[in-house]
């Protein structure tokens, strides 16, 4: 491990330290292993499923490059497990690292009040993605299914994105109802149409009307920006005859389609 700027790996933790549920689970995983002795008890304790937990194991010591637990003979519900030197060290270190982060925190706080609520901010603006769309918010609703998996962030002023994952993507993002998530969507995926105010019912489950605010024309496409309200915006590459065939006009309005399979979330980690 690279010690020569350990404040990368502070910094990195503060960015998450609000959600980190994919991060810091895991590592709540190991403290529950090591206080209930078996895989299943501590899984269910932290809320995830068998086979998520596995995995959580499996991506722990792939990291690590070393086992963190091994599996004790004569255990029951789904076989004793304890954690191997290395997983006691880890987790001695992350127990030892979180205390004395809580207390800089209330420390820095006393020091200038309010500092902790910019991290949101610094959040969002230390992120990189190819994706024109980025919504923050909570999530306020997970359904389950065998196949997919529908996950509702509340993004704000009344708003929501609807969207569909895997299985495997929920357990490793680690989502849960109140957990913070970003909603990243590809300009190209979103589809324009007339301000249909509710006018017909349609098969995307992401709907967004608003104020055209913006129109670069290129050769073949235009990328079109919409004031969604509650200072969000909204982008979409479509053709320039499709411009042509809506009638879109910088002030006029229109609304923007989003499938639900179409909209990836990510967390902060």
């Amino acid at each position: 491990m690279n010690n020569s700027h350990p404040e990368q790996l502070v910094q990195s933790f503060l960015m998450g330290s609000k959600q980190s549920r994919s991060g810091q689970r895991r590592l709540e995983l190991l403290n529950k292993i090591a206080l209930l002795g078996s895989l299943s008890s501590a899984a269910k304790a932290c809320g995830m499923s068998y086979k998520g937990a596995w995995q959580a194991i499996e991506a722990m010591n792939l990291a690590a490059e070393k086992p963190l637990v091994t599996a004790q003979k004569g255990g029951t519900g789904g076989g004793g497990m304890v954690l191997t030197p290395a997983g006691e060290s880890l987790l001695a270190a992350y127990q030892l690292f979180s205390e004395q982060m809580q207390h800089w925190m209330r420390e820095l706080e006393n020091i200038s009040p309010g500092v902790l609520s910019q991290l949101e901010i610094m959040r969002k603006v230390s992120m990189k993605t190819s994706a024109r769309n980025l919504f923050h918010g909570s999530v306020t609703k997970i359904t389950t299914g065998p196949v997919n998996c529908e996950v509702i962030l509340a993004i704000g002023h009344d708003m929501q994105v609807v969207a569909h994952i895997t299985p495997e993507s929920l357990e490793r993002l680690g989502l849960e109802v109140g957990a913070d998530a970003y909603a990243l969507i590809k300009a190209s995926w979103v589809i324009l149409t007339e301000d249909i105010n509710g006018a017909f019912k349609t098969s995307a489950r992401n709907q967004f009307c608003g104020e055209i605010t913006h129109i670069e024309k290129g050769a073949v496409n235009s990328d079109v920006t919409l004031d969604v309200g509650g200072g969000q915006k909204l982008s979409a590459v479509i053709t320039n005859q499709s411009v042509e065939n809506l009638d879109l006009v910088v002030g006029g309005r229109c609304c923007a389609l989003i499938k639900s399979s179409h909209v990836l979330l990510a967390v902060a980690d």
